[in-house]
């Protein structure tokens, strides 16, 4: 007789599939932190986003000081110098209000427009017409005052 020592073998059975969940911790952590990296991106895309509409909102506000500087009436050339001075105080309340700059008058507020902006334009040079706000009165050089503004603005704002 043969023996046939594989005929007593039984079926093979095999495991169960592995499955996905529960993931290992590690895997987890690893979920986690990238949910986190999402939301922190979110944010800073809307932060950035505010940030480049106020400053559109800037720009397009100087762009209608300057159409006012070079128009030919003089009731809208007198309206210069004050809008120019409310949009510094606009943009200086926004951009440092723990400073509490939309209190500060006459010498001081052309101080703190030189150190806030980094130069020197408003305490010793043309930005210092801006002391005459109240007077109404129509600039010589409205250009010359508008570009000490626009160097104070990119300095601020970027």
């Amino acid at each position: 007789m043969e023996n046939n020592s594989l005929a007593d073998l039984k079926d093979i059975h095999l495991p169960a599939p592995v499955s996905v969940f529960p993931l290992a911790p590690g895997w987890y952590i690893v979920l986690a932190i990238m949910l986190v990296m999402v939301v922190l991106l979110i944010l800073w895309q809307l932060r950035r986003a505010s940030k480049q509409y106020k400053l559109k909102q800037v720009l397009a506000l100087l762009a209608q000081i300057e159409a006012k500087a070079q128009a030919s009436e003089p009731e809208a050339r007198e309206e210069v110098l004050p809008e120019i001075s409310i949009l510094l105080k606009r943009v200086a309340r926004e951009k440092f209000s723990e400073l509490h700059p939309q209190n500060l008058f006459g010498e001081k507020w052309l101080q703190f427009l030189d150190r806030s902006g980094k130069t020197t334009e408003f305490t010793t040079g043309t930005g210092r017409v801006l002391l005459d706000v109240y007077k109404r009165q129509s600039l010589e050089n409205p250009q010359e005052l508008l570009g000490v503004v626009k160097n104070w603005l990119r300095t601020v704002m970027l």
